[in-house]
């Protein structure tokens, strides 16, 4: 019963609910039942104040009955004399009967059957009912739970010699039943199920033969206890000994040395208090006799040393076959040490599941009582960041606040400091680190979060160690691409702790990354030399120094080793000569202000230099010692026009030059990198002295090492094979199975690579390449920046030789036909051969199992496409040749087309249209702008997942009626023969762009399609343009930005949105069209709403400025808005962003804000 959906959706609050007559059994069976139960731990109901009088039982008692697992229902001789413990009865048998509530009748003082047929005592009492007319309808349910009652198997007083001995019965039975449907129970914790899902493969309970052990691993408050306890109670009943053990609690109690840890297992498990154990030694030996045989269910929670494991479970042997051990930890390095294979980790809760939780803490029935709290109940749970045990401390910690003022005061603090409980378990993991692995957390914490491991790691001995470390006592996570991500608040918390060092005195910190103070130490110049590290976002400071100042420079912190300024802006700091501390192991700077770095700069100690976006013409002059340096990121230094001497810069990996224009030079120096990556595209003063070649060369005395030798002909230099690669200029290519010319490429190769390459000071000579030998690429970008059809194509003859790629982009290289070898790239996840002439692509395509994005766009030769089942996004865009997409969709039995994404747009000659796109069922994404059909194609309306559809620029497009309900996305731009359009009542669009289509009929019907559905009561984000007929725009202004203010002096009391009208009108040759997002609203000081607007501006070509008329345009936006009797004020302030392509002098933009129209709730 328990088991089922039923019952386990019910949130229970007693063990058993004790149903009596007062008069008869109150003081005798019910007094010492009760305490029974209690003694046994069961939490019972009774009801002390129970007056038994009238016909309606009370809510308070109907609640404590459906809340609880158990009615115990007591029938004594005068039971059917009240009608109040008969409606009591009724009321649980009715549950009873819908499976909701088990019934353990006790019949004292009377026989089943007097229940059953209401003879003996019953008969009297019933008798009285029957003579009134108006309690017939009760009286017969009446008389039904009696039945009911009297069938089920109970316990009668009548066969008990010693009522003692039946009541230890009766809760005997309880107790065992309730470990059995209490794990119903258990599975109601918010996302236990997925948990469960994830660990039945690894428990294998179906497997009797071996014992098992598993990990639960997972960060301090993630959830694990838990889940080990759900697991304990799910599976106690089916072991012979169950044992849990709970470390932080154990330890706090009795120092938890491996004696008292074996004593209390062996005492748990046999029921002996009194078993000695002279040592460890003696304790392994006795657990192993004793449980040897034994099925056992261990579950070790909070495991912090592997000598805890050693003393319970060191050996699988020690216990008998079928045996499960739960070991939950927050170090995986102790699971490994175990060998535990079987380790289930546990991830931080989505927003979904995190919401729930919060709620269930914060408000009593976990519903929040206005809609104000709403709002705050989903920040507080996205600032707890998918952390249960976060999740139930802001959750309870906010309940003891009334109002919504103090709900945003508590949320304000916790976003700059982390809760007390919280901090206090995220503490006990840093705890347990030594010091240097200290140092690195606090150094991630406030500096390098989702920073680059591999970047990380080179600041700090041992750091790959060090760091791995961290990952596995779960304080970091190290994604796959390499990434150094730590939790919100496992950040707040080293950060707390950098704060408390310095006693709260800002100056005095390790590290600082807090704006505000920054600025006041900066300006104030009290660096401190503790300070160690500096990162600050320019974009938030800007306004914070006084640029009158003359004291914006970097004060003197001489033990800095990390100074970080972030941002997208020049500051206004200044840089002095002794700014810089000789001990910097990262300098980066963003936007650097000077035009070199200063003379008296060391760089000794330097791993990384990062000055993007640089106002440096050069670095510097003269020998540096650049031994430690590994990068060098110069990105966007417009007019920096050399490189500096980086002949003692031996261990350099990176070197990024990309967009720096005025680059004209490159040094000697480079021949001796032992580079990883070298970016050096946009730099267009080398374009017309760059010339690149790409030689493979043979090791004679170490065949099959590869080396690729790029040569810089402007300078007779050459470059070690990078890893990585991206270049522009006069590129000739030598690879074996493709040559030519390009003006772009790119590359980057397995990890491997790099210790494959070597660094040559002899001149090098080709050799030819040998059938076996294999590029090491995992991409090749090789491209022309503009098709043009009259250009020399790229030879490509074999991909037999890359065999590692799984990207390969060759664009715009007029490349005449496609190699049948290209099956060798089993790899290939992404190909790009857009803007080349071939007609057909090979066959064999079809086998590349992997490959799921294909772009052909502007392949104006191509007529057919081969068999490609297994892609999942094709752009064909412009291959205006193309006939046919039958190659597509030969499906054979066995087969699924997995197409999501398809470009058809400007393809006017593929026939049988409507049949092809029929059998791509799965499409969500569709564009068949500039197609010449003057109707949709019929199969449209069959595409019940499309989410996307693009009409754009269809010019003789007539009607479009019966689009799929999933459309989400409709694009309709300038559709100049449009007549007829309409949308489903039931419709989920909610981005409409009609904007251009001045044939439309019935303009003014189509707004309401986007109003509030009064059935639904919903309001969802949604934007519409539509053409308009005439205005009321009044304001002319050709300004980058233009925005305008309305106020709405009284709301309704229950708010659930608006509808915001902004009219657009725009002059030719200027034409408006809008992509997707082209708004988004966001609240400023003084309840303004703003919404900025901005969409796509072009010159149209087919009509000249002085024959053309304004178009006006509606712009409809669904702001979804939630107020609750608040007495506010409310303005909409509405900004109109326009790009910097439409200030034409003949043409002019002007706009106007409507009043918006309020949506209201159910008052």
């Amino acid at each position: 019963m328990a088991s089922s959906s039923s019952s386990s959706n019910l949130v229970r609050t007693y063990d058993v609910f004790l149903s009596f007559r007062g008069k008869d059994t109150r003081y005798t069976i019910v007094s010492h039942l009760y305490q029974a139960l209690s003694l046994k731990g069961l939490f019972t109901f009774k009801d002390d104040k129970r007056i038994e009088v009238g016909h309606n039982i009370s809510d308070r008692l109907l609640k404590a009955i459906k809340t609880s697992w158990f009615a115990v229902i007591i029938i004594s001789a005068n039971h059917a004399t009240s009608t109040w413990c008969l409606e009591e009865l009724r009321t649980i048998m009715e549950l009873h009967k819908e499976n909701k509530i088990e019934v353990v009748p006790i019949f004292y003082g009377v026989e089943p059957s007097d229940v059953r047929y209401q003879i003996g005592s019953f008969k009297a009492a019933f008798q009285k009912y029957d003579e009134s007319l108006e309690m017939s309808d009760k009286v017969l349910k009446w008389r039904d739970a009696l039945v009911q009652v009297s069938n089920l198997a109970g316990t009668h007083s009548s066969q008990c010699m010693d009522e003692a001995a039946m009541i230890a019965k009766v809760v005997g039975s309880i107790s065992t039943r309730l470990r059995i449907i209490k794990p119903t129970e258990m599975m109601n914790f918010v996302g236990m199920d997925v948990h469960m899902d994830r660990l039945d493969p690894l428990l294998s309970m179906e497997s009797e033969d071996e014992v098992r052990m598993i990990g639960i691993w997972g960060m301090g408050g993630i959830g694990k206890t838990t889940i080990a306890k759900c697991l304990y109670a799910r599976f106690e009943h089916q072991y012979q000994a169950c044992f849990m053990n709970v470390w932080e609690n154990y330890n706090n109690e009795h120092g938890g040395g491996a004696k008292h840890l074996q004593m209390k297992l062996l005492s748990d498990i046999t029921r002996d208090p009194d078993i000695k154990l002279w040592s460890a030694e003696a304790g392994y030996n006795d657990i192993k006799s004793r449980l040897g045989h034994t099925k056992v269910f261990l579950v070790l929670d909070g495991v912090d040393k592997l000598e805890q494991i050693d003393a319970l479970a060191k050996e699988a042997s020690w216990f008998g076959p079928g045996s499960r051990i739960i070991i939950t930890t927050r170090d995986r390095g102790l699971l490994n040490a175990c060998r535990v294979n079987n380790v289930h980790e546990v991830k931080c809760l989505d927003d979904k599941y995190a919401l729930q939780i919060f709620k269930q803490s914060a408000f009593r029935g976990g519903i929040p009582h206005c809609d104000g709290f709403e709002h705050l109940s989903v920040r507080a749970s996205q600032l707890a960041h998918g952390l249960p045990s976060a999740l139930v401390a802001f959750g309870e910690h906010l309940s003891q606040k009334t109002t919504i003022l103090e709900w945003k005061q508590e949320l304000d603090t916790l976003e700059k400091s982390p809760h007390e409980d919280v901090q206090k378990i995220l503490m006990t993991s840093y705890n347990g680190l030594d010091q240097r692995d200290k140092i690195v957390f606090l150094h991630v914490a406030c500096l390098f979060n989702r920073g680059y491991l591999h970047h990380i790691t080179t600041f700090f001995d041992n750091g790959d160690s060090r760091l791995n470390r961290l990952a596995a006592k779960s304080l970091v996570d190290i994604t796959r691409d390499g990434s150094v991500n730590m939790h919100f608040l496992v950040v707040q918390t080293g950060r707390e702790i950098v704060c408390q060092e310095s006693g709260g005195r800002p100056f005095e910190q390790r590290f600082l990354w807090d704006t505000k103070e920054i600025c006041s130490i900066l300006e104030h110049n009290i660096g401190s030399a503790k300070l160690e590290g500096l990162a600050l976002q320019m974009c938030e400071m800007t306004n914070r120094l006084p640029t009158r100042s003359t004291r914006n420079d970097i004060t003197p912190m001489y033990n800095l080793k990390f100074l970080m300024f972030l941002g997208d802006t020049y500051s206004n700091l200044k840089l002095n000569g002794y700014g810089l501390s000789n001990k910097l192991k990262l300098l980066h700077w963003d936007f650097y202000p000077s035009t070199r770095l200063p003379i008296n700069f060391r760089m000794d100690n330097l791993v990384e230099i990062n000055l993007r976006n640089s106002k440096l013409v050069h670095l510097w002059n003269g020998p540096q010692w650049l031994h430690s340096l590994r990068r060098l990121y110069l990105s966007g230094s417009r007019n920096l026009t050399k490189l500096p001497d980086l002949s003692t810069a031996v261990n350099l990996e990176e070197l990024i030059t990309d967009g720096c224009r005025s680059l004209k030079r490159i040094q000697g120096s480079i021949n001796g990198l032992n580079l990883r990556k070298l970016n050096m595209i946009q730099c267009d003063s080398l374009k017309g002295l760059l010339h690149v070649t790409l030689l493979h060369e043979i090791n004679p005395s170490r065949r099959g090492r590869q080396k690729m030798i790029v040569t810089f002909s402007s300078t007779r230099e050459t470059v070690a094979f990078p890893t990585d690669l991206s270049i522009d200029g006069k590129i000739s290519i030598q690879l074996l199975g493709l040559s030519g010319n390009a003006e772009h490429l790119s590359f980057s190769t397995v990890q491997i690579t790099h210790e494959l390459m070597e660094v040559s000071h002899k001149t090098v000579t080709p050799l030819p390449m040998s059938d076996s030998d294999t590029y090491i690429f995992e991409s090749l970008h090789i491209r022309r920046f503009k098709y043009n059809k009259d250009r020399t194509s790229l030879s490509c003859y074999s991909f037999s030789n890359f065999a590692c790629l799984t990207k390969l982009k060759l664009i715009n290289l007029n490349i005449q036909a496609i190699p049948d070898d290209i099956d060798q790239l089993q790899l290939l996840k992404t190909l790009d051969l857009s803007g080349n002439d071939f007609a057909y692509l090979p066959s064999t395509m079809r086998v590349l199992a992997k490959l799921k994005y294909l772009s052909l766009g502007n392949c104006r030769g191509l007529v057919a496409l081969p068999q490609l089942t297994q892609l999942e996004m094709l752009i064909l865009s412009d291959c205006v040749n193309l006939r046919s997409l039958l190659g597509l969709h030969v499906v054979e039995e066995h087969d699924t087309n997995c197409l999501l994404e398809l470009w058809l747009d400007n393809c006017n000659n593929v026939q049988l249209l409507s049949e092809s796109l029929s059998r791509f069922t799965k499409l969500t994404y569709l564009d068949l702008s500039r197609h010449d059909f003057v109707a949709l194609p019929s199969s449209i309306k069959e595409l019940s997942s499309l989410g996307t559809l693009f009409f754009n620029n269809c010019k003789k497009l007539k009607s479009i009626e019966e689009l799929p309900l999933s459309i989400q996305y409709l694009y309709i731009h300038g559709c100049e023969s449009l007549m007829n359009f309409s949308l489903s009542s039931n419709h989920s669009t909610k981005h409409l762009d009609l904007s251009h289509c001045f044939s439309l009929r019935e303009k003014e019907h189509l707004t309401s399609m986007f109003f509030y559905d009064e059935h639904t009561q919903v309001v969802t984000p949604a934007f519409a343009c539509l053409p308009r007929i005439g205005g009321s725009s009044s304001n002319d202004c050709q300004t980058q930005e233009k925005s305008q203010r309305i106020y709405l002096p009284r709301l309704a009391p229950k708010l659930l949105g608006f509808i915001v009208f902004v009219e657009i009108v725009c002059e030719e040759p200027l034409r408006l069209q809008f992509p997707a997002f082209p708004c988004k609203w966001n609240w400023e000081a003084g309840r303004v709403l703003r919404i900025d607007l901005k969409p796509n501006i072009y010159l149209s070509t087919n009509m000249k400025a002085e024959k053309a008329a304004p178009s006006h345009h509606l712009i409809t936006i669904h702001v979804p808005f939630s107020m609750n009797n608040e007495d506010v004020r409310l303005q909409f302030q509405v900004h109109l962003l326009l790009p910097k392509e439409s200030q034409i002098p003949h043409a002019k933009i002007r706009f106007e804000i409507l009043p918006p129209f309020q949506i209201n709730g159910p008052s």
